[in-house]
């Protein structure tokens, strides 16, 4: 056997054999010869590929986001990033998987309004691509719906859980309106978030955007006295 053959996964005869699930239909191979796919090797780059693909989204959007630019800034070729990812949309909905899910954010000890403070200060200001990746989903949710659905799975709907099981906490503590919808105050934060983005209420700051935020939406949760 050849010094070639033995520094490779397959031999001359499997390759011959190599049944057709292995490549795409264009014939490009899935896994490459030499990097086994799941491997450390394979994973880094797996993961430096869809952070470089989220970057890109949220300067650029869905629309103009290339392959090419992406090879480019991961500082990869363009044929490792097809072997990774098979089409734009693939690579786009990992780049999602990226983002945090805020399933379990540590909020700390302290009272329920210290607590909710501390969770929209960590959903406001923990991620500033998500505004802008969920910006583009929207204008493109006609025409590729798969950015917004997997935006809710994996952000939208584990945030909307984490607000509630903060504001229960309160209700239980009786320091929240038992009668608040933990959708809408998630709604509304978000909301804020893309008026921010937009120009419509630009926060100054961080600290700003917070303090504007946890304003607007604490008066809602609290309980009001008779």
């Amino acid at each position: 056997m050849s010094r070639m053959w033995k520094n490779s996964y397959m031999t001359p005869e499997s390759l011959m054999e190599e049944p057709e699930s292995e490549r795409f239909p264009s014939g490009r191979r899935k896994t490459p010869l030499g990097v086994r796919k799941g491997g450390a090797v394979w994973e880094a780059a797996h993961e430096r590929l869809a952070l470089t693909a989220l970057r890109l989204m949220a300067q650029r959007g869905y629309g103009e986001l290339v392959m090419d630019d992406v090879a480019l800034h991961a500082g990869m070729s363009k044929r490792t990033v097809y072997r990774h990812y098979e089409n734009k949309l693939e690579l786009c909905l990992a780049a999602i998987r990226q983002l945090p899910d805020w399933q379990a954010i540590d909020v700390g000890d302290g009272s329920t309004r210290e607590r909710v403070r501390r969770f929209i200060e960590i959903v406001s200001t923990g991620e500033p691509l998500f505004t802008k990746v969920l910006a583009t989903a929207l204008v493109h949710r006609e025409t590729v719906p798969e950015l917004l659905t997997a935006l809710r799975e994996h952000v939208l709907i584990p945030r909307e859980r984490e607000f509630a099981r903060q504001i229960e906490e309160g209700q239980r503590r009786g320091e929240i309106d038992p009668d608040v919808r933990p959708a809408a105050i998630a709604a509304l934060s978000i909301g804020m978030q893309i008026d921010h983005l937009d120009g419509m209420h630009k926060w100054e700051s961080d600290d700003a955007g917070v303090d504007y935020a946890f304003s607007t939406i604490w008066p809602l949760l609290r309980v009001h006295p008779e």
